[in-house]
């Protein structure tokens, strides 16, 4: 009865918006600590404060089984388990990741509704933050919850510094001003209290980086950079401005290195020392690539990233960098940098890590793991013991710099996953430009193998002895114990799928079902489209072709494909269940069509926010899809209905299910292992997709528009066309 009273008590107070009071008057369940309850609470809070998380029956203790298994909680994750059989609920939940969070993250926020531009931590204690839209938020670090403040007004998100969006904030070391650009090209600086101290103009273009500096005279002067490659120097009282003229492109990166000395780092590859006062340029260093972020470690030292992912540290003498030195070449294209107390600095990338630098003598760095996309801004209170830092899913990432410690994560792909399969008990992903193969053990996650490979799609075997890959028309069988190459053959046309010792292949509108292993051609046929995708049931008893604007189910031993219209959109990825009567298309706008085949009729739903990228059967008359949003959805074809919903917070780009794991590969090159626990029937409880609502369990025959998240039907509903009953064989 404690441990139900647990449960119970924590879904409660989710589901009341009350997550922030934390659960310390709750019992955990035995051998569960009560810190280990709130660092998982802290680290889910942003997904279970998601209304639509919340309505599904397993959301809270699926959420603490995933957190908990990648930051070695076990008893917890063995609690949450529980709860989920112990209600017969389903639930998919992350087993292992290559690149797990790292023990320093303390809080996830999100609230933003496009990518983190700009973050700042105002000294008395609120972290602002911008996103790509021009939206600002003052958060509480210690609550993750929005605050008033001068910039976002008295109800927190909303934007109240001016009448145009927000592009870039900063802050005195003091707190006592706060600097707001707008799309508007006009720069507003306002007291702590929030009355307007000053408005500052002179850009034609719109100012994307702030950052406050003193003068030699006591003035403050505010540094601005914009897109026409200049950069505005500021006295804040009386407005007027001196001009930083020299880059040959876009500012990127600007900071007062002392008094009256800045310096700034753009597109062209430079990085320019100026006399803010005179507005003389007093040095010039050239890189090999655009500047994208420049940070003061101490008063003699600078540090730099550039586009191509180098980290160059500077020695500085009266605040102009010299004797460069090249810190790191080998990571991904850098994107921002940011100071982080004395002594060190942030240096974020574009594969989602964030690298937290110390120079000096012997300089060196730890890697903090845990956006899963690209982060670009990147903050940290005066003394470096609150560090922040914001991706392209407009989340941000708090860390504790005293707990960094290696993450022990594996090394995924250096690029986006393409394409991914189970074989056996491995894991086999493929990266989509260059085909790397990496394979995984699918219950640990350690890496097996790697080798090259091509970029096409990847499958297996019945026995998931040995695996397929594919490249243009070449189609390569290898084993899956080794990677090892055992033979390949040429196929005409280009590889759409796989699955078992068959391949099917397509050349504009005509397809083919071939023998893998010889390149024999079965069967081919005319759709009367361009195929993009296809996926077959086992044997091939069933093939599913996808064009952007119908899906076809064709029997190669009984005739032509039968087509059914889909809206037009470009298809990213099909699916059909193993016994061929149900089956579900993804298209770039995010939206899920659903199919009953053997009826002229389909179901689109509204799936991902922006864009969905993969589908996978999953056992039953079910599926799972996953885009770019983050979040995979388990679906009942049966009623294109939603019995899952798990934010991966990554961009997922690639899915395969098998022996009862879903696995995905994502944008960054990681893969995602979970556990599908199927504890409810395909008649149990669903979910709405993604905010506004889902499809109706048994959708109505008339035709309806599409809006977000709701059902949009094709022809109507009825008993199927004689040719399509006797293409299935039905009576």
């Amino acid at each position: 009865m404690p441990v139900e009273m647990f449960w119970d008590g924590l879904e409660q107070r989710v589901a009341g918006g009350a997550l922030h009071d934390g659960a310390g008057d709750l019992t955990p369940p035995a051998g569960v600590s009560a810190a280990a309850v709130r660092r998982v609470l802290d680290l889910e809070a942003h997904h279970l404060r998601d209304p639509d998380l919340a309505g599904q029956a397993a959301g809270l203790p699926q959420q603490l089984l995933a957190r908990a298994a990648v930051t070695g909680e076990d008893a917890l994750a063995g609690a949450a388990r529980a709860r989920i059989e112990s209600r017969g609920l389903s639930a998919l939940a992350t087993r292992w990741r290559t690149r797990p969070p790292s023990a320093a993250l303390l809080r996830i926020l999100d609230g933003h509704g496009d990518a983190l531009t700009g973050l700042a931590v105002d000294p008395g204690g609120a972290l602002l933050s911008v996103d790509a839209s021009g939206g600002a938020v003052a958060w509480d670090p210690a609550t993750g919850t929005p605050v008033a403040h001068p910039v976002t007004g008295p109800c927190g998100p909303e934007r109240a510094a001016g009448p145009a969006p927000v592009l870039a904030v900063a802050t005195t070391a003091d707190g006592g001003l706060v600097a707001v650009a707008g799309s508007d090209d006009v720069v507003r600086v306002r007291a702590a209290g929030g009355a307007e101290v000053a408005a500052l103009t002179g850009h034609t273009t719109p100012v994307t980086v702030l950052a406050f500096a003193d003068a030699p005279s006591g003035a403050t002067r505010l540094l601005g950079a914009a897109l026409d490659g200049t950069a505005l120097v500021w006295d804040v009282v009386r407005g007027t401005a001196v001009v930083l003229s020299g880059h040959d492109g876009p500012v990127r990166a600007l900071v007062a290195t002392a008094s009256g000395r800045a310096v700034t780092g753009g597109d062209d590859g430079t990085l320019r020392a100026w006399d803010t006062t005179t507005g003389a340029q007093l040095a010039t260093l050239q890189a090999d690539a655009g500047v994208t972020g420049v940070a003061v470690t101490g008063p003699e030292e600078l540090l730099a990233v550039t586009a191509d992912g180098a980290v160059h540290g500077f020695v500085m003498t009266a605040g102009v960098p010299h004797d460069a030195v090249v810190l790191d070449r080998s990571g991904a294209p850098a994107t921002a940098a940011g100071p982080a107390g004395p002594g060190r600095a942030l240096a974020t990338r574009a594969d989602g890590t964030v690298e937290l630098w110390w120079t000096g003598d012997e300089p060196g760095r730890v890697t903090l793991t845990g956006h899963g996309t690209a982060v670009r801004a990147a903050a940290a209170n005066a003394d470096g013991t609150l560090v922040a830092t914001g991706d392209d899913h407009g989340r941000i990432l708090l860390w504790d710099p005293a707990a960094t410690a290696p993450a022990g994560d594996r090394p995924g792909l250096p690029e986006a996953v393409g394409a991914i399969v189970v074989a056996g008990g491995l894991i086999v992903s493929a990266a989509r430009g260059t085909g790397e193969l990496v394979a995984l053990d699918l219950r640990t996650g350690d890496e097996c193998w790697r080798c090259d490979g091509g970029p096409g799609p990847v499958w297996s075997d019945t026995a998931g002895m040995r695996i397929f890959t594919a490249s243009g028309g070449t189609v390569t069988e290898r084993y899956a114990a080794t990677g090892l190459a055992a033979g390949s053959v040429e196929v005409p046309g280009r590889v759409l799928a796989g699955r078992g010792t068959l391949v099917v292949v397509g050349d504009g509108d005509r397809v083919a079902v071939a023998d893998a292993r010889t390149g024999r051609i079965y069967r081919s046929a005319t759709t009367g489209a361009p195929v993009r995708r296809a996926a077959l049931t086992p044997g091939g008893s069933t093939v599913l072709l996808g064009a952007d604007t119908a899906l076809a189910a064709w029997r190669p031993a009984a005739g032509d494909p039968v087509v059914v219209p889909l809206p037009g959109s470009m298809l990213a990825a099909v699916a059909i269940d193993d016994e061929g009567c149900h089956a579900v298309a993804a298209d770039a706008d995010g939206r899920a069509h659903v199919w009953t085949v053997g009826t002229d009729r389909v179901t689109t739903v509204r799936a991902d926010p922006v864009q969905l990228c993969a589908a996978t059967a999953a056992g039953g008359h079910r599926a799972v899809t996953a885009g770019t949003g983050g979040t995979a959805l388990l679906w009942d074809l049966t009623r294109a209905a939603v019995l899952v919903r798990t934010p991966l917070d990554a961009p997922l780009t690639a899915l395969a299910a098998a022996h009862g794991s879903v696995v995905a590969g994502d944008a960054c090159g990681d893969t995602h292992c979970l556990d599908l626990l199927d504890g409810v029937s395909a008649t149990g409880p669903t979910i709405p997709v993604p905010r506004d609502g889902a499809a109706e369990p048994e959708p109505a025959p008339p035709v309806v528009p599409e809006q977000a998240g709701a059902p949009e039907q094709g022809a109507p509903s009825g008993q199927p066309a004689p040719r399509l009953r006797r293409l299935l064989g039905l009576r």
